[in-house]
């Protein structure tokens, strides 16, 4: 498959956003990667889109985190 149009590019984005987005959890900038791949059928019909997901460093089992003062 070839590449995806700069319009088609948005249009991955902004349903990525609508589908996944959560303010302050999962966010995805409008320059987000994709990587089109074929899904188990051997069919191009999608891609992953890259995010950003919001760890808390209690979730991660961190309880002290020193900062450096700013």
């Amino acid at each position: 498959m070839s590449k995806l149009t700069p319009e088609e590019v948005k249009k991955v984005i902004d349903a990525a956003r609508r589908g996944y987005a959560m303010d302050s959890m999962i966010e995805i900038d409008s320059e987000a990667e994709l990587s089109i791949g074929e899904n188990a059928h051997g069919s191009v019909d999608g891609c992953y889109v890259q995010a950003w997901v919001w760890v808390n460093f209690e979730d991660a089992g961190i309880t002290e985190r020193k900062t450096d003062g700013n």
